[in-house]
Formats: C-alpha cells, structure tokens, sequence
C-alpha cells in the first residue's frame, strides 16, 4: 500500500509536468521541479540608497515564468515575469528623500527583505588612483591631509558607499558582489578620499541620504573603462580586442590595462542602477597619449549615457601637476591636461582644476577635501538649484591678435579675474613659428593681456605648459584656471 502511493505521487509530478508542458509550453517545463532561488543583484541589499523622485530598476533571477512582486513600505508596488533565463526586472517609483524603508520581493513562496533602506541621491564615482585612493591614504608615500580627524568625525550614517570589487574580464559581466555600508569612524577610511568629500558637501548643503556606487581601480587608463560597441567605433583597439576575445574569458592573458576590460568587470554589472550621475578621476595613465585622450575620453562619455539611456551628467577631474620622468613621456602631463579640456563640448559636462593643489612628489595629491568639493559644486549648481554658485575655473574662450599682444578671453570668470601672489608667471608666447618665450602677463577688464618684446607678430599663447606647472590665474571663487593652448582655438 505504501510502495503504491509513492509511485503514485511519482506519477502525479510527472503527469503535472506534461500538463504544463501542454499548456505553457517547453521553455518553463524543465524547471518546473528544479525550482531556482529567487535572488536579488547584491546592489539591491541592506543598507542601500535609491535614488528619490525616480522609477529605479530593480532586478533579479528566479525560476522562469514565475512572478515576482516587489513592495516597498512608502507604498508603492511592482512585479514582473522572469523570462526564459530566470532573469527579471522591473521599475518601482520611489518617494523624495527619507527613510528608513524596507523592500521586500516575493516569488513562489520565496522571500528577501531588504532592511535599512534609505532614499536620496545616487552618484557614480569611477577611475583610477585618484579617484581609489581611500580617505586613510596609502602611506607612507601617498596620504590624505587632515585624514586622521576627518575619519574620527565621520558619523553619516545617512552616507553610504557600496564598492566594487576588482575584476577584469573579455566579456560583459551582469552580477557583483559587495555591501552597502554607512559612514562611520571605523568604515570611512576605506572609502574614496575624492567621492567621500563628494558625498559629505552634498550631504551638508541638501541634507538628504547620499549614496556612491565606487568603481575605480589604480593604474587604469581609460580604454580598460569603455564598452566594446564605443571602443571599436574609434578603431585604435580593435585588433587587440579581436586577440582577446580569441583567448575567451583565459583571464591570465590580460590585466586591467586592456581594452573594455574594467567596463566588462566593473562597470556594466551596475548599469541598469538608476543614479542621478557620474564623477571620474582619470588620466595619468593616459599621459603621452594626449592626442588619442581627445577622441577616447569624450568617447567613454557617450558610451557610458548610452548604458544607461540618459544624458547623465558628468564631472570630472584635470589630473594635478606631476613631473612624469619616463623619457617619452616627460613634459607631457599638460597635453593630457588640455586634452581632457576637450570633455567640455559635451552638455552636462564639468571640469576641475586642480592646479593649485598638486603635489610634484606624487600623482596622487593629498589634498582631496577640494577635490571632491569642487566636483560637488557642479552638482549643486546643475542638480540641485543652487544657479548662482560659480562651479568652475576660468576657461579658455578665445585668443585675439591685437598688434604686439594676444588678449585672451576666458568663460566662468566669476566675479572676476584675479593672480596668484606671485604673479601670472606661467603664460607664454609664440609667433608663427611656435617658439615660445616667457610672456608680460596683466589682467585687464577680465581678460588677460600677453606681450614679449621679442615676438613682433604674435600667434599663439599657453598657459601653466608643464609638467609642473602650478596655477596663478584664478577667479575671484578662488578656482584655478586650467591648462590650455591656443593652437588649436
């Protein structure tokens, strides 16, 4: 009796599955007795901040077919069904900033409950050392100023990072690991000294939850961050990413220098998250290669706004004075300064400059509080209605010939232009031939003014063209003006 009911249970399962085979067809019918976990992607965890006053994505995998609910407890609702792949996602509407809230995502009897939810504003912070160098620095060599008291003073709980672990890879990648932590005295030092000040000036001036997605990696150049599809518009990599794409996901064959690697491994995994925008640090990688930067740097722009469907906006940093002793790459880093300038022609776009805070010793300069300042100022100003804030350094604008002089005109003057104590020493002259001379640098109804004697007919003007060149022209905001030439006007 009992040997007959199993088989019967038996045959019931199997009989169910030819049911459901008959009617939903072949694609859920193998799963129907494997049942999947249902899972969430680990960005989607305690601890984590949505972006306030959006649809945000949420996604997941579970078995086929199946629905999966969504609810949030400021009282909204969504589901999706998981396609053929298990994968599901959806888009829930999120209130303005506040919290704590939780999450919880139902399917089949299946639960996850996200704990500590808060929401705010989202942001990306990607590139390369300077941008992954954490708050407690990397010394002895590379330190932070002020870290120790900044660190012991960092109680937001309301600030919150989720860092991206390392991983390269040949092919685009859809999970990653990781938590959301809070700010915190014993957490703090581990975050980005750059996105950290970052989040804390938003935080102080719009008093809502901040969150930072960190995805950087030292000693990366910018073509390890850009997809595939953008990449090979520009044709430069294509054949090194044909040669790796041979080798398969052979891993030990490449490192984070190559092509489309770190977007693969770090970056595409988080581009359904909606974020509000993106802040980079990156360049010195790129050094020596000034005139390729031009074309790759406003190319990982586009290519990053196309991941994610909008025109996020993006501010990003001019790498600081460092002498670059390599013999093909010494007096070079202002080239890769001014080409980074070349970001700017595209909308929704913000430049630091960090002339003034270099420091020759490293390429890493400690001070990162103006920095992240800096960068912040573009956001309040372009995000968060702060319209009568001077985001910016001067600009170059344009250089007219005017007899024995080149006047120079700048954008974002401010409420002025101003030099440095010691004068605006770092400006120089050629004619057509581009041989340039020190230049007689003065300020005149907010443009600069350059003479030499020795130039009869004057051409072409520069500003701070060095490796270490350090910044005297700034406006009346205390911003640096940047790198720049007038060759290419």
């Amino acid at each position: 009796m009992t040997h007959h009911f199993y088989l019967s249970r038996i045959m019931a399962k199997f009989l169910l599955v030819l049911i459901i085979v008959t009617v939903n067809g072949t694609a859920y019918s193998l799963n129907i007795n494997k049942e999947k976990k249902l899972t969430a992607c680990q960005l989607f965890s305690d601890h984590v901040i949505l972006q306030q006053k959006a649809k945000v994505n949420i996604w997941g995998s579970s078995t086929p077919g199946q629905k999966v609910n969504v609810s949030g407890s400021w009282g909204k609702r969504a589901s999706a069904i998981t396609g053929a792949n298990g994968k599901w996602n959806l888009k829930i509407k999120t209130p303005q900033a506040g919290g704590p809230y939780s999450i919880v995502i139902v399917a089949a009897g299946q639960t996850i409950d996200i704990k500590d939810v808060l929401i705010g504003e989202v942001w990306l912070a990607s590139g390369q050392s300077n941008m992954d160098i954490p708050l407690k620095g990397w010394p002895p060599g590379d330190t932070i100023f002020n870290s120790a008291q900044e660190i012991s003073n960092a109680e937001y709980s309301s600030i919150r990072f989720m860092k991206i672990p390392f991983k390269i890879s040949t092919i685009p990648l859809g999970s990653v690991d990781g938590k959301w932590i809070s700010s915190s005295p014993q957490t703090a030092g581990d975050f980005s000294a750059t996105a950290y000040f970052y989040a804390k000036a938003l935080y102080k001036k719009l008093h809502v939850p901040i969150g930072i997605i960190q995805s950087s990696i030292g000693g990366t150049p910018v073509e390890a961050w850009t997809s595939k599809g953008y990449l090979s518009k520009m044709i430069d990599f294509n054949k090194i990413i044909e040669e790796q794409e041979t080798q398969n996901t052979n891993t030990t064959k490449i490192n984070s220098n190559s092509p489309t690697v770190l977007f693969n491994g770090m970056i595409n995994p988080v581009v359904q998250y909606t974020i509000k925008g993106i802040i980079w640090y990156q360049g010195e990688s790129n050094v020596g290669r000034a005139e390729q930067y031009k074309r790759l740097f406003p190319n990982l722009i586009k290519d990053w706004r196309n991941q994610w469907g909008e025109e996020l906006p993006f501010y990003y940093v001019q790498i600081a004075p460092y002498i670059y002793e390599a013999v093909d790459q010494h007096e070079q880093g202002q080239k890769l300064r001014d080409a980074q300038r070349y970001g700017l022609y595209l909308h929704h776009t913000g430049m630091v400059s960090t002339l003034d805070v270099g420091y020759l010793r490293t390429a890493h300069p400690p001070y990162k509080q103006q920095v992240g300042e800096r960068l912040a100022l573009f956001a309040l100003k372009n995000q968060y209605g702060e319209k009568s804030l001077v985001a910016s350094g001067p600009l170059f604008k344009k250089a007219i010939i005017s007899g024995k002089e080149i006047n120079i005109e700048f954008e974002s003057v401010g409420g002025g232009l101003v030099s440095s104590a010691n004068g605006l020493n770092n400006f120089e002259i050629a004619g057509a031939d581009k041989i340039y001379v020190k230049a007689d640098a003065k300020i005149v109804e907010n443009k600069v003014v350059v003479s030499n004697a020795s130039v009869i007919n004057p051409f072409y003007v520069r500003y701070a063209w060095s490796d270490e060149s350090i910044g005297t022209l700034f406006n009346k905001e205390g911003l640096p003006a940047a790198t720049f030439t007038s060759e290419d006007q």
